[in-house]
């Protein structure tokens, strides 16, 4: 699988028939994506955090995301972070 960074930028996409959402896009190889979108139910207005997967549409609830983006900036690291702060070898 090959990685890539491409530029990417926050959207707004207000329709009369579907509220507002806002959107991250980017452009690949000329094309333009939306990568995920954020939505609030029409029931009771909570917020869920959308992508597409195959032939779904999968929503996560924004509490959930925002919970593991606040865990991952102190528990998420590299394996050369690892390898500097881990697996040091402790035999001198």
């Amino acid at each position: 699988m090959k990685i890539i960074r491409p530029k990417t930028e926050i959207l707004w996409l207000g329709t009369v028939d579907d509220g507002k959402k806002l959107l991250i896009n980017s452009e690949i190889e000329g094309v333009s994506y939306d990568l995920i979108t954020v939505t609030a139910d029409d029931e009771d207005e909570s917020l869920w955090f959308e992508i597409v997967v195959n032939d779904y549409v999968v929503q996560i609830p924004m509490s959930v995301v925002q919970k593991a983006i606040e865990s991952a900036s102190d528990e998420v690291h590299s394996e050369s972070w690892y390898e500097k702060n881990v697996y040091t070898n402790n035999d001198t």
